[in-house]
């Protein structure tokens, strides 16, 4: 199976063969990631793909799922087609990158024509890679035209694929993991209810039944926030208790959707069928906000 994953310098060869390369930085702290986009430095020729604005709006919850006509809107704004090559990338410190991979390939885009370059920015930087610096606009929706559905040229979007919604977890849960198991990428202290969720007034704890691996553990910190062996990271996932082999579906959730899709990447590099794994879209903040969804500590 190939690897999603590209090395800092494997991407600047790519750069220079007119792959695009997408800024898929966020930050759940003051940090703006399209503000350090815009001011630069950033990747030569890159865009900025906002986890926040190009998403389903109106159900009080963040970075959801875009509608596919939305996300089709995106990629002709971008000059994307479905046989461009995409490589997400990301500033240092910034956990977002693989929510943007996953958005990018749950709407449609071609797993054969997406990757994750596996070092940040900096990175990039540090090796060389053609950089852009001074003031530079990035796509915001509420700037895009309305667009008919016939006049729309990028043919490959869909409503995403291998994403769930609170119905799907809650059949799980009730079923005992008959079929599917969940795996939670949050804290260990966040899971069993001890150390504070970041967003106030959720309840702490975990769905019944769930496992917890905090996404943080499967990374090489040291490194850049890159992953660790696969051999390491299949250990990691059985002390858990998850096999990566399993024949059941494994469904990641985490607090907002977006350390969840680490624990998907994972479980792919460590050799896992990616038809098999599930994001849970609404994550944490749906859950434990729903006073009718069970939470064990």
């Amino acid at each position: 199976m190939n690897s999603n994953i590209l090395s800092v310098p494997d991407a600047i060869k790519r750069h220079s063969e007119n792959a695009i390369f997408v800024d898929g930085s966020w930050h759940l702290s003051s940090r703006d990631g399209r503000k350090e986009f815009e001011d630069g430095p950033r990747i030569q020729n890159a865009k900025f793909f906002d986890i926040d604005d190009v998403a389903r709006k109106g159900q009080n919850l963040p970075h959801m799922m875009p509608p596919k006509k939305l996300f089709a809107k995106v990629m002709d704004e971008f000059g994307v087609t479905p046989d461009s090559d995409l490589i997400v990338y990301g500033t240092e410190g910034c956990f977002s990158i693989p929510r943007a991979f996953y958005t990018l390939r749950a709407m449609g885009h071609p797993i054969d024509r997406l990757h994750l370059m596996q070092g940040s920015l900096k990175d990039w930087i540090d090796a060389g890679g053609p950089i852009e610096t001074g003031m530079q606009d990035s796509l915001k929706v509420s700037d895009l035209d309305d667009v008919a559905e016939d006049d729309i040229k990028y043919d490959k979007a869909v409503d995403a694929i291998n994403v769930v919604g609170m119905e799907k977890v809650m059949d799980v849960v009730a079923s005992g993991s008959a079929e599917s198991i969940i795996v939670d990428a949050r804290s260990a202290g966040r899971f069993v209810g001890e150390a504070p969720e970041p967003r106030p007034g959720l309840r702490g704890g975990h769905m019944p039944g769930a496992f917890n691996v905090p996404f943080n553990i499967l990374l090489d910190l040291d490194d850049g926030n890159k992953f660790r062996s696969k051999e390491d990271m299949i250990q990691i996932f059985k002390e858990a208790g998850v096999d990566v082999g399993t024949d059941k579906d494994i469904i990641c959730t985490c607090g907002s959707g977006v350390t969840a899709c680490w624990l998907a990447l994972a479980l792919e590099e460590c050799g896992r069928d990616p038809s098999k794994t599930f994001i849970y879209d609404g994550a944490w903040i749906e859950w434990a906000s729903d006073a009718n969804t069970p939470v064990v500590k």
